[in-house]
């Protein structure tokens, strides 16, 4: 019989899990079970748990952004927060202000007066929920992932096949990587392309056979990241907020449109690509937010719900 493991010893190892991810390495989950203590399926589920942690702003690059395949991860960015000064929300100063007193300290104790140093004061309970968001991976395109992030931090040129939508062609292009954006849960490259001499957005997923060049590329003073992608062509998903719920805003939902029903409750259509995308967003909203069509999408997020909470065997 399953049990759910202890609250505590899981989250002792996600806090150990994360220095130990390193931008651009791909480590065996065998290496990081030893290094915690538990089993490799017990640190593919930390690392799952950790794919929806971030900081705020909470955009793509304020993600924890990683990729499971097999028995190895692959970390596509350094984790956020790490150098950042520690900050308590409202409801953790509280708990563990509650403990303090349960532990007998007094109000001049100097862990108390380091509890008020961390905790912040702009936080509020409702916040909390921003703790959890989601952040699509790059699923199967790891390799091409890795080349050009490597080769935009490097400022590499890289050789690309690209193939065309809308034509349905492959052409050879030789690209300037400038930065990876995450729109809709799908993976974009904002480059330079050579052919024409300007700056282009390519999907990663029609990307082959990245290879870098050798040849070196001066980068532009301001990069380009607003990626806007065609969401008229796009599936529509309707997801209800209940009252009160704070509602995301157009850079996170590109393309959501929203209704105020009488009772209080919000209705969303909202234009997605991928069904990963939409229900980690769904489940950062903890309870606030439902898949209420397609139901093929609605499964999927309840899907995804249970895998999150599946106790560890």
């Amino acid at each position: 019989m399953s049990r759910r493991p202890d609250t505590a010893t899981r989250a002792g190892r996600l806090l150990a899990l994360i220095p130990m991810l390193k931008k651009g390495e791909t480590i065996a989950l065998a290496e990081l079970a030893t290094a915690v203590g538990c089993e490799p399926a017990q640190v593919a589920a930390d690392l799952s748990t950790l794919s929806m942690c971030g900081v705020p702003p909470f955009t793509p690059y304020d993600m924890i952004d990683l990729m499971i395949d097999g028995d190895s991860v692959t970390v596509y960015a350094e984790a956020p927060g790490i150098d950042r000064p520690l900050r308590l929300t409202l409801g953790e100063a509280r708990a563990l202000g509650a403990a303090l007193d349960a532990a007998g300290y007094e109000d001049t104790a100097p862990l108390r007066e380091r509890l008020r140093e961390t905790a912040s004061s702009t936080v509020s309970l409702d916040e909390l929920e921003h703790t959890v968001r989601a952040s699509a991976g790059p699923g199967g395109m790891a390799e091409t992932y890795a080349t050009l992030a490597a080769a935009a931090d490097t400022h590499e040129k890289v050789h690309i096949h690209y193939f065309t939508g809308s034509t349905g062609n492959v052409s050879d292009r030789t690209v300037h990587p400038w930065a990876l954006v995450n729109r809709l849960g799908v993976w974009y490259l904002v480059a330079l392309c050579e052919a024409v001499h300007e700056e282009r957005v390519f999907r990663l997923d029609r990307i082959f056979d990245a290879r870098p060049t050798g040849e070196p590329f001066e980068p532009p003073s301001l990069v380009p990241l607003e990626v806007t992608p065609d969401t008229d062509s796009l599936p529509v998903a309707t997801v209800r907020f209940a009252a009160g719920a704070r509602l995301p805003d157009g850079e996170a939902w590109p393309g959501a449109t929203f209704e105020t029903a009488s009772d209080g409750t919000t209705l969303a259509a909202v234009p997605y690509q991928t069904e990963s995308w939409i229900a980690r967003r769904v489940m950062a909203y903890l309870g606030d937010a439902e898949v209420i069509a397609p139901p093929e999408l609605r499964a999927a997020v309840r899907q995804a719900a249970i895998d999150a909470l599946e106790p560890i065997q």
